[in-house]
Order: structure tokens, then C-alpha cells, then sequence
């Protein structure tokens, strides 16, 4: 067709130049002896000459190109059944310095010392569907020199969590999660991932939760340390129950139990004897806020059996603050808490209270130097935010023994003196904790602080170190 097209256009150009009447060879007015009528019909064949050799042009050029098919997709190198993957992390360095480095009545103890610490978390969740996620969390944790050489190897890299979470079980609100987790609950003073450690606590096991509203509960049981036998075990179970459904307060109640089989547990009225530890520790909680006041309550009992010896201890908690609706946003707070101790440790009444798994660094001082066991806290702080990015904070402590002949403990739990007469004051001194946090931009965060820890006469009247102990932190986090 693009042919044909061409050939009317070369026989519509040859007429045109034949009918040509403006020729210059022409005599003006004459063409082939044609008068004016001629000369106006060949005006008329001219114009319309013009016309069809614009179309015939128009018609004769090539169609437009069309665009090439779309280009099939590629399968993918890998199918997997996952609908989504998220990647994060962590990166953590924190520097320490302490002097002395503690109080017990080993030489060493009445050093000073500095520890340069890492921690690497990548954080991987693989999204199957809407109801069930994976989520895997390799850490890195090491301590600056603790190698023998820069050739050396040592094992700091293990799994710190990993699990599958499956939500809406048949029920709506049911949710299992399976494998190794964190596990955290009320203000940590029980159950807490210790997140101040550079290892951080995790748990092996199952919990499932079922949230309806403002109501939740969960249950889980978790395997501490596996025995040589199935009967050999150290496990850790609860049920905790949270209700939120007034403004701005929570309610709590639990109760956690342990089953420690593997001889772990000295005895108190047989020397060097161990025993098994069956045990539970219930609890209430209360926390809120109205009018500038935020406040906290909790109380709890521990009941069990130690071998032959009986457990029987208790714990309370009681926090106020009021937060003053000015510049900085100042916060005066004050908390108390009182841990039982054991007043007759060859009895057979166990009555020091164990808290379990806490935030012991968070609590009773950032010196570590005191425990929520055998003892009292006093503490009095101001919190003071002079900008969105920076909060700054001061808290005293006062510390005090419960039972005399009961030991002098640490954040670890691990008894640093005793005194088995019972003469020794009960004052074991006080604590000046003043430290800051700043946020640069979204991923960056700075903390910092010093500690000071004013020895007390408790200190004076027992053997080893009585000076007074200096600590200083400063770590930098950045999550992505």
C-alpha cells in the first residue's frame, strides 16, 4: 500500500509542472492559447494540486513504530514462602573504670581497673504471613584484651534470640511464641533481659499470651540449665496477668516458680550439703500516673522448700515522683524497697528473698556495690530534661542490712562479707549516682555517669577494704 501511495504522488507532480502557468518561457496571460476563463480553471487545478500532494505526502510516510512486548519477568534465583524480611541491629561500645574494683577481703579487690566492652546485634525477622514471623538475633560480645593474643579466636558469637511467633491461633489475641526469648515483666525487678549486661539474659522455652482489650495474661515455662537427666533440669516458669483498662494505670498480678534438680542449693543446717530448690515467688503490682504524680507499689511473697530447709522471704517496693510542668521538666522522685534477710542462716529457715532474675543494675545503685536482698534502699533523685535530646539525673542512695549475721550481697547476688556474730553495724553506706543520656539524630545514643560510693561503718567494723569507691561509664549505642 506504502508503494501505490508513492506512484499517485509522482504522476500528481508530473501534472503539476505540465499545468505550471507562472513559467517564465511562457508569454504572460497565454498558455496553449487559453484566454482568462483557462487561466482561472488552471488557478482552481493548482490549488487543488497543492492540497493532494500534502495528503499524498502524509499517506506515503511509514506508520509509527510500535513499542517492543513488554519484557517477561525473571523468576526469582531463590522461592521461598516469605512475604516480607526487616533487617536491623545494634552496635554498643561502653568503657568502665572502677576503684577500688570491690570489697571483698581478697587482695586484688582494692585494685583499680578499666573494661572496654562490644556488642554487635543484627536483627533478622522474616514476615511468612500476616500471623507468623521468625525472628533469628546473632550476637557479638567480647571484652577489649580478653584474648590471649590478636591471633586467637575466642567463642564471644552465639544465637541470643530465636524464634517462631505465631499469632491468632484459632482465637483471636492467642499468640505462641517458641524458642529462645527474652522475657521481661513490670519494672524488672523479677524478670528482666539484663540489658546492661553485655551478654544480656535469654530463655529457652514457650510462652503463649491471649490480649483481649485492656486485659492480657501470659504463661510460660523456660529450661535454665539442662541436667544430666531429664530429672536433673533447672527450670523457670509463670503466669503473669496485666489489666489496663483505667486511664493511665496498670494492675498486676503473678506468680513465677523454679525447680532447681541439680544439687545446686547449699544447705543450712548440714556443712558443705547441697540440695535441690523447689520454690515460688507471688506477687501484686500497681503503677500510675495523675495530676504531675507518677507512683508504683508492689509487694511480694517467696514460699518453697530447700532440701529440708523451708523458704520463706518477702520483698516490697514503693516509688512517688512529681514532675513539675515547667522549663527542663524537672522530676523529684523518692523510692524505697525493703528484701528480707535471714536472721538465724543455721536454722533450716531460709529467709533471705531471692529476686530472681532482675534488673540489677537499674536498681539499688549504678555502683553495683548492693543488692534487693537482705537489705533497704533509700533513694531521692531529680531528673531534669533541658532539651528533647538530653535528660540528666541524680539519685542518693542510702544503704542498710535487714539481718546482721545475713551477708552483705552485690547486684549479682554473690555475698561479698558476713559478719556470722552480728556485731557489725548494719549501715553499709551510701551512693551518689549522677549520669546523662543524649540522642544524636535517630540512631545515635550517648550515655554517661559517675558513682561514688561513701563506705560505711558496716565496712569498718568487717575485714577487708574501706575506702570509698569511685565509677565511671560512658557508652555510645547505635541501633539502624
Amino acid at each position: 500500500m506504502r508503494y501505490k501511495y508513492r506512484v499517485v504522488g509522482w504522476l500528481l507532480e508530473g501534472y503539476a509542472r505540465v499545468a505550471d502557468f507562472s513559467a517564465p518561457s511562457r508569454a504572460p496571460g497565454r498558455i496553449f492559447g487559453c484566454g482568462p476563463l483557462a487561466r482561472r480553471l488552471l488557478a482552481n487545478t493548482r490549488m487543488i494540486m497543492d492540497f493532494l500532494t500534502a495528503l499524498t505526502v502524509l499517506l506515503c510516510q511509514d506508520p509509527p513504530q510500535q513499542p517492543p512486548p513488554a519484557a517477561k519477568p525473571e523468576e526469582p534465583l531463590i522461592k521461598t514462602a516469605i512475604k516480607q524480611i526487616t533487617l536491623g541491629g545494634q552496635i554498643r561500645f561502653r568503657a568502665e573504670y572502677r576503684d577500688p574494683v570491690a570489697y571483698t577481703n581478697l587482695p586484688a579487690s582494692l585494685d583499680d581497673d578499666d573494661i572496654y566492652l562490644s556488642r554487635i546485634r543484627l536483627n533478622l525477622r522474616f514476615s511468612v504471613n500476616d500471623d507468623l514471623d521468625v525472628f533469628l538475633q546473632p550476637q557479638d560480645q567480647r571484652t577489649f584484651g580478653d584474648e590471649t593474643s590478636v591471633l586467637s579466636d575466642e567463642t564471644n558469637l552465639d544465637v541470643h534470640q530465636g524464634y517462631a511467633e505465631m499469632r491468632n491461633l484459632g482465637v483471636e489475641g492467642l499468640t505462641l511464641k517458641v524458642g529462645r526469648q527474652e522475657l521481661s515483666y513490670g519494672d524488672q525487678r523479677l524478670v528482666s533481659p539484663l540489658d546492661w549486661s553485655n551478654i544480656a539474659r535469654a530463655w529457652d522455652g514457650i510462652k503463649v499470651r491471649y490480649a483481649s482489650g485492656a486485659f492480657w495474661v501470659d504463661g510460660f515455662a523456660t529450661v535454665i540449665k539442662e541436667g544430666t537427666g531429664a530429672e536433673d533440669d533447672q527450670d523457670f516458669y509463670g503466669l503473669y496477668t496485666s489489666y489496663g483498662g483505667v486511664e493511665a494505670h496498670e494492675f498486676d498480678l503473678y506468680v513465677f516458680g523454679r525447680e532447681f534438680n541439680d544439687n545446686s542449693q547449699p544447705s543450712e543446717t548440714i556443712p558443705a550439703a547441697v540440695n535441690d530448690r523447689h520454690d515460688f515467688t507471688a506477687g501484686a503490682r500497681l503503677k500510675g500516673k495523675a495530676a504531675g504524680f507518677d507512683y508504683t507499689a508492689e509487694g511480694m511473697i517467696q514460699k518453697g522448700k530447700a532440701g529440708d530447709d523451708d523458704v520463706d522471704a518477702w520483698a516490697a517496693a514503693l516509688t512517688l515522683g512529681y514532675t513539675f510542668d515547667m522549663d527542663w521538666k524537672p522530676r523529684l522522685g523518692v523510692e524505697v524497697t525493703h528484701a528480707s534477710g535471714d536472721e538465724d542462716p543455721t536454722d533450716g529457715a531460709i529467709e533471705t528473698f531471692d529476686p530472681l532474675y532482675p534488673f540489677g543494675h537499674f536498681y539499688q545503685g549504678f555502683s553495683d556495690v548492693f543488692s534487693f536482698r537482705n537489705g533497704s534502699d533509700i533513694m531521692i533523685s531529680l531528673k531534669v530534661i533541658p532539651v528533647d535530646t538530653l535528660s540528666i539525673q541524680v539519685d542518693a542512695h542510702a544503704f542498710e542490712l535487714d539481718q546482721e549475721r545475713d551477708a552483705w550481697y552485690n547486684f549479682a547476688g554473690a555475698p561479698i562479707r558476713r559478719d556470722v556474730t552480728g556485731v557489725a553495724d548494719k549501715e553499709v553506706g551510701s551512693e551518689i549516682d549522677l549520669h546523662a543520656r543524649l540522642s544524636v539524630g535517630k540512631n545515635l545514643k550517648i550515655w554517661a555517669g559517675w558513682s561514688h560510693f561513701f563506705a560505711g561503718p558496716y565496712l569498718e567494723d568487717t575485714p577487708g577494704g574501706d575506702r570509698d569507691m569511685n565509677w565511671f561509664f560512658l557508652q555510645t549505642t547505635v541501633d539502624f
